[in-house]
């Protein structure tokens, strides 16, 4: 499995992003293509990280004003599992969805 990147999260852990799990994103998100930047930095410095669809899983928000589609938010969904999170999917959003705030950062 190629790895396109890893990086450290704004907990500490490694998250990477494989080449299969990008052709993935893209398949379903093309918007995101050549956003990469993008996801390691909403990775690395979120807004909002909330808890999402199952406990191990994490989404990462962080607002762009300026996007492919226009002032959004973008998502990066994490799975994390043995302390190492992988991506699951990307994409840009106009709100922070409802749920359980897990981590915050102070302005």
């Amino acid at each position: 499995m190629s790895i396109i990147f890893d990086v450290a999260a704004y907990d500490g852990k490694m998250v990477r992003l494989s080449e299969a799990q990008w052709r993935h994103i893209l398949f379903f998100h093309p918007e995101v293509e050549g956003e990469q930047e993008k996801i390691m930095e909403v990775v690395k410095k979120p807004e909002v990280v909330l808890e999402g669809a199952t406990r191990d899983m994490r989404v990462c928000y962080r607002f762009y004003p300026s996007t492919p589609v226009a002032s959004k938010y973008l998502a990066v969904v994490v799975k994390v599992l043995d302390g190492e999170g992988f991506i699951i999917t990307s994409y840009f959003t106009e709100r922070v969805r409802k749920g359980v705030v897990l981590w915050r950062r102070i302005r």
